[in-house]
C-alpha cells in the first residue's frame, strides 16, 4: 500500500470463518510395547490442517525395587522422553504412506537440536523437551506438535481436502531410553493410557468454498512438497581411528540436501545414561562422499581435547540460516554443544550437475585422534526432498520423488 494512499479503504481477510480443534482416537486402546497405534480420520468432506495438528499422550510410570515392591518417588526423565517410546511414526493419505520417521526419539532429538532456538525450546517443554532432564511424579502428559515429528507437517502449511488420513505410531520394545534410573530401582514400566490426534478443521467462507469445489470437480493434481527425515544407524562402530560407512545408495529423487552425523557411546537402552545426548569421540574430521564429490571441501582439523572445534560449531549455527532462511540463533552455546550435541552437520544442498543424473552412493568417512570407544553407535540423519501428488476427486495419491 502506497504511503500516499490515505483514501484507500482497509481490507480484511474473512476467507476463514472458523478454526476448530477436533480430537480423533485410535482403533483400539492397547498401547503396550511393540503395539501399533492407528488413528484414522474417515470423514472426507472436511478441510484439515495437518501442520497445526498435535499428538496428545497421557501415561504413568511404575517403579519396583530390588525386593519387587512398588516404589513411590519422582523419577528423572531424559530429554524428549515421550518420543523415545516410539520406534517409528508414519502418515498415510488414502492408504498410501507419504512420510515416515524411524527411531522417533533419535530422529526428533537430532532435528530439534539443530532446528530450535532457546525460545522454541522453552515452548517445547509441553512435549517433554528439556535439556537438563525432567522430573516426573510418576505420571505425565504431552502435547507433541506434528510439525516437530514429520517433515511433511513442518513444510506443508496448507489444508488437505477430500482425503482419508491415518496416523500410525509403533511403540518400541524398551522404555530405558526415556528414563534415568537410580540403583534402588530394579524395574520400570511406562504405561500409555491415552493417545489422541488433535486436528484443526478449517471452515471457509462461501466464496472460498465455491473456489475449492471447482478445484475438486476438475480433479486437478495437487502437489505437496516437503523435506523427508531419513535416519540410518550403524549399531556398533569398529574400534579404529578411521572408518568408512556406506550409508545408502540414493535414487535421483532422494538426493541428500543435508546430512547430520551423531555418535553415542554405550547409551542405547542403558538405564544410567541419557540417550538424548551425543559424544564427540575425539573425531578430527568427517567427510561426506556423494559418488566422487565430497563435502566439506576442506578438512575440519578438530581437536576436542584441546577445545578446538569452532569450525564444527560454526557449521551447526549456520544450519537454521541455510535451511529455514532465518537469522542464525542456535539453541546451544559453544560449551553445551560439545557436552550435549556435537553433531556433524554437512550442507550438500548445492550440488554439481554430475549428481543430477543417476543413483548417488552416500558414504561417510570418520577420522579420530584416538580409537573409537567400544559400543559406539553412529546415527546418520539425511534430509532430502520429497514430492507427493494427490487428486482430491479420484483420491489417487502417488510419490513423484
Amino acid at each position: 500500500m502506497s504511503i500516499l494512499g490515505i483514501s484507500d479503504f482497509p481490507q480484511y481477510d474473512n476467507s476463514i470463518e472458523s478454526f476448530e480443534m477436533h480430537t480423533y482416537n485410535p482403533y483400539n486402546n492397547n498401547f503396550s510395547e511393540n503395539d501399533e497405534i492407528r488413528i484414522p480420520i474417515h470423514q472426507q468432506d472436511i478441510y484439515i490442517l495437518p501442520s497445526a495438528s498435535a499428538i496428545y499422550i497421557e501415561g504413568d510410570i511404575k517403579l519396583r525395587g530390588k525386593d519387587d515392591k512398588p516404589i513411590q518417588k519422582a523419577i528423572t526423565l531424559t530429554n524428549n522422553p515421550v518420543l523415545f517410546l516410539f520406534q517409528d511414526i508414519r502418515y498415510e493419505m488414502n492408504g498410501i504412506e507419504i512420510d515416515r520417521i524411524k527411531n522417533a526419539g533419535i530422529t526428533t532429538t537430532m532435528k530439534s537440536y539443530i532446528s530450535m532456538n532457546e525460545g522454541e525450546s522453552k515452548v517445547a517443554a509441553i512435549w517433554g523437551w528439556n535439556l537438563n532432564g525432567t522430573t516426573s511424579s510418576q505420571s505425565f502428559s504431552a502435547v507433541i506438535p506434528l510439525n516437530k515429528v514429520l517433515g511433511f507437517a513442518e513444510d506443508y502449511k496448507k489444508i488437505v481436502m477430500n482425503c482419508k488420513h491415518e496416523l500410525i505410531l509403533n511403540r518400541g520394545n524398551s522404555v530405558l531410553n526415556s528414563v534415568s534410573l537410580s540403583d534402588d530401582v530394579a524395574y520400570v514400566k511406562i504405561n500409555i493410557q491415552k493417545v489422541q490426534w488433535r486436528v484443526p478443521h478449517i471452515k471457509v467462507s462461501d466464496y472460498e468454498k465455491l473456489s475449492l469445489l471447482k478445484l475438486l470437480e476438475k480433479d486437478k493434481p495437487i502437489k505437496i512438497a516437503f523435506s523427508n527425515w531419513d535416519l540410518y544407524e550403524y549399531p556398533i562402530l569398529p574400534k579404529t581411528v578411521k572408518h568408512s560407512w556406506s550409508v545408502k545408495t540414493a535414487s535421483q529423487i532422494e538426493k541428500p540436501r543435508y546430512v547430520i552425523l551423531g555418535l553415542q557411546t554405550d547409551k542405547k537402552n542403558n538405564r544410567t545414561k541419557d540417550c538424548s545426548k551425543f559424544d564427540h569421540c575425539n573425531v578430527t574430521n568427517v567427510t561426506l562422499f556423494l559418488n566422487s564429490h565430497y563435502y566439506p571441501y576442506e578438512s575440519m582439523h578438530l581437536k576436542f581435547n584441546e577445545d578446538k572445534y569452532s569450525i564444527l560449531y560454526d557449521m551447526y549455527t549456520k544450519f537454521r540460516q541455510s535451511y529455514y532462511n532465518i537469522p542464525a540463533d542456535p539453541l546451544l552455546n559453544l560449551i553445551n554443544f560439545k557436552d550435549s550435541a556435537p553433531l556433524f552437520i554437512i550442507d550438500c544442498s548445492r550440488q554439481n550437475d554430475n549428481l543430477k543424473t543417476g543413483p548417488v552412493d552416500v558414504r561417510i568417512e570418520i577420522e579420530c585422534s584416538e580409537y573409537l570407544p567400544e559400543n559406539t553407535t553412529a546415527y546418520c540423519l539425511i534430509i532430502n526432498d520429497r514430492l507427493i501428488e494427490y487428486k482430491p476427486l479420484s483420491k489417487i495419491v502417488r510419490k513423484l520423488s
